[in-house]
């Protein structure tokens, strides 16, 4: 179980740092539609919408990596105050909540994907990019996310039965 939740986390970890290189790529983008456009009075059709989707890329692929270092948000002006246990008892009856969503954005997800992918839709503008890489990011974003949750549940119903806190 140990080195199972090691490695979920471990490919949270590397999937954020992976992921937080794009944004890189949003910003340069973003620049050089700036300079074409002000400098030398010469925008591009294509920037708006390849610095959208790397956006969209980064914000579902970031979950699991944001769940892993606590950072979505929550209830803290209530929760902040509740002993170890009793977070770790909210966490866990709230989890279904958050498993339902998971799994609704993985199997519809998949699903507006693969439509996607067997037509190797564009993207409805002059530039007609290809969108279905975008799309295929959403189930794979979802699986990293649920798997967290998963780790993230261990963690915590081990917590709740302990009243320690997990230390793997």
């Amino acid at each position: 179980m140990k080195t199972l939740l090691k490695a979920i986390d471990a490919t949270s970890e590397w999937s954020g740092k992976l992921v937080a290189l794009i944004f890189y790529a949003m910003v340069g983008v973003l620049v050089w539609e700036v300079v074409m456009r002000y400098a030398f009075n010469a925008p591009t059709i294509w920037a708006h919408g390849v610095s959208l989707r790397i956006f969209a890329a980064y914000s579902v692929l970031a979950g699991a990596y944001v769940l892993l270092h606590k950072g979505h948000i929550a209830m803290d002006l209530v929760y902040s105050h509740f002993p170890l246990r009793t977070k770790v008892i909210v966490d866990l009856i709230t989890a279904p909540l958050f498993f339902a969503f998971c799994g609704v954005l993985l199997w519809y997800g998949s699903s507006f994907a693969w439509t996607s992918l067997s037509m190797l839709e564009p993207c409805y503008t002059p530039f007609r990019a290809p969108i279905y890489p975008i799309k295929l990011m959403v189930p794979v974003g979802a699986f990293l996310i649920l798997l967290q949750g998963l780790a993230k549940y261990s963690r915590d119903f081990i917590t709740a039965i302990s009243g320690r806190q997990c230390e793997y």
